[in-house]
C-alpha cells in the first residue's frame, strides 16, 4: 500500500481488500476525530488485480498540526505502508 500525506488530505492507495483500508482507518481515525478535523471519506476502487486496488481519500476541514502529521506518518510507516509526503511540515 501507498499513503499520500498532505496537510488537508490523506490518501491510502493500492489496498488489496476493504479489510486493509479498515485496519488503517481504525488506527488514524481516533487522531482525526479527537483533533476535530471533521474528516470526509471518499472510497473507490476494485480488488481486481492490475486495477490498483482499493483507495480512500480523506479530506480534512483544517490543516493537520505538526504533531498529528508526524503521528499519522509514523502509524502508517509502522504498518509497512510507503508514505509519500506531499506537504512536509
Amino acid at each position: 500500500m501507498i499513503a499520500r500525506l498532505a496537510r488537508r488530505t490523506i490518501i491510502i492507495q493500492e489496498a488489496y481488500s476493504h479489510w486493509d483500508i479498515q485496519d488503517v482507518l481504525n488506527d488514524i481515525n481516533p487522531i482525526l476525530l479527537t483533533g476535530n478535523y471533521q474528516p470526509a471519506y471518499f472510497f473507490e476502487g476494485s480488488p481486481i488485480m492490475g486495477q490498483g486496488g482499493f483507495h480512500v481519500m480523506i479530506k480534512l476541514s483544517k490543516d493537520l498540526t505538526e504533531s498529528d502529521y508526524k503521528v499519522i506518518r509514523r502509524l502508517l510507516m509502522l504498518r509497512g505502508i510507503n508514505v509519500v509526503e506531499e506537504d512536509k511540515i
